[in-house]
């Protein structure tokens, strides 16, 4: 559930990209968004990423039972999934800037810099 609906239940489209995010990070992964064990700490597949993307490793987030894959895809993919689940939903992609990376029409980059122009 994106921050911001969470906290003022306020409905827009980057609510959606933030869902499409945590989508992506539980089908790359193989995880569930949320790994509850009795008697243990919650631990949350967002936490878990945006750590491994601050230590610059978000590779290690990509299933372990994948004996092959491509790795730039993974690598694209991940990071397609980060940007839609930023804190900030002025900051998101939109829906259709994840399409057009999905479709190859625009890369990561140029998704990035219309971002951070329209901010």
């Amino acid at each position: 559930m994106a921050p911001e609906y969470a906290m003022r239940k306020a409905i827009t489209d980057k609510v959606d990209v933030y869902s499409y995010g945590i989508v992506v990070l539980e089908i790359v992964s193989g995880e569930n968004n949320a790994k509850y064990e009795p008697n243990k700490e919650t631990v949350f597949l967002l936490d878990k990423a945006c750590y491994l993307q601050a230590k610059g490793r978000l590779m290690d987030l990509v299933d372990k039972k994948l004996s092959t894959y491509n790795w730039q895809q993974a690598h694209d993919i991940l990071h397609l999934a980060m940007m839609c689940v930023d804190q900030s939903p002025a900051v998101r992609p939109t829906m259709s800037e994840v399409v057009s990376v999905l479709e190859g029409e625009k890369n990561i980059q140029q998704i990035s810099k219309a971002d951070t122009s329209s901010a």
